[in-house]
Formats: C-alpha cells, sequence, structure tokens
C-alpha cells in the first residue's frame, strides 16, 4: 500500500518533471531508484531503520546515485533526508510510476505463460490488448510451467485464464458434479 504523503511527492515530481520536459529522464530515475531499493532487502531495511541517522542515509543515497539521476531526483532525496523521510523513497517510486503511466495512457499487463512465446506472438498478443483496452499495452511476461499449456493474462483486477491447468480443473468439477 502507498501512503498519501508518497502519492504527494510523486505527483510532484511528475509535474515538475513535465514542466522542465525531462519526464522520461525522471521515469527512468525513479525505476533505477525502485529497482536498486526491490533488489537490496538491505538498502530496504536501512531507508526504513528509525536507528540510523537521517545524516547517515542521507549520505548513502547520495554515494549510491551520484552521477545516475537528474538534479531534480537528486533533490526530491535531498528533501526526503532533510526531513527524516527516507522511508517514503520506495512509495514515491511505485506512484510515480503509476502516475507516469496514467499520464502516457499505458496500462500494465501480466501474462503468464506455459512456455516462452515468440515475437510475433507476443506482438499479436499486445496488439489484440491495446485494441481491447484502447490503451498502450506493457507486457510482463512470466514463464509458469505449471500452466501445462496456454497463458493467463492480468489486466487490472481482471483475469482471463486461457491455460490448459484451468481447463483440467474446469473437466475435473463438471466430472465429480455429474458422478455425484
Amino acid at each position: 500500500m502507498v501512503i498519501k504523503a508518497a502519492r504527494r511527492y510523486a505527483n510532484a515530481m511528475l509535474i515538475t518533471a513535465i514542466e522542465q520536459k525531462i519526464l522520461e529522464k525522471i521515469k527512468d530515475d525513479m525505476l533505477l531508484i525502485k529497482q536498486a531499493i526491490s533488489d537490496s532487502s538491505e538498502l530496504s531495511l536501512f531507508l526504513k531503520s528509525p536507528i540510523i541517522k537521517k545524516e547517515v542515509k542521507k549520505s548513502a543515497l547520495e554515494a549510491i546515485f551520484e552521477g545516475k539521476i537528474e538534479e531534480l531526483t537528486s533533490n526530491l532525496i535531498t528533501i526526503l533526508s532533510n526531513k527524516g523521510r527516507e522511508n517514503l523513497l520506495y512509495g514515491i517510486t511505485l506512484s510515480f510510476i503509476e502516475l507516469y503511466h496514467e499520464h502516457k495512457n499505458i496500462i500494465e499487463v501480466d501474462v503468464n505463460s506455459a512456455f516462452e512465446l515468440k515475437k510475433d506472438e507476443l506482438a499479436s498478443l499486445k496488439n489484440k490488448l491495446e485494441d481491447a483496452t484502447g490503451k498502450s499495452v506493457l507486457l510482463n511476461v512470466i514463464i509458469n510451467k505449471d500452466l501445462i499449456g496456454g497463458l493467463t493474462v492480468r489486466i487490472a483486477d481482471t483475469v482471463i485464464d486461457g491455460s490448459v491447468k484451468h481447463k483440467l480443473n474446469q473437466l475435473k468439477i463438471k466430472f465429480t458434479t455429474a458422478v455425484e
């Protein structure tokens, strides 16, 4: 759950990035920071720790991201550090990416496939989903051998299950209810 404060910071970042015409660069910064925190449980715990002084956190964040992020993003980190709110950084990145997608009319779609999809299959799926949603689609494809065959597609709260595993389960239910 992203808290309201993180969303407000993210919204301010989005508006400022648009005004300064550096939206794509700031999006890249947010993805970099999100990935760094996601990949390191130590960094995540470090940022959340109330024991570690804010000056130490600020120095560490500057060292990690120095020369890798835009000045606007660096300023955000400084503001958060000065206020002792470094723990909001990950939530800000999540909110920013969500707001960026809304701004750009992009929807993320999770696709679970039993096998790796070919480029033409991915392109066809993406085109069909864009036609159906009226938005640009960003596919997150995950290989899941448990599906046996086929795929599942999740768009927000809607799941379309075209997997062999799902169809076998439906048949099992039909057979067991028919026998009873």
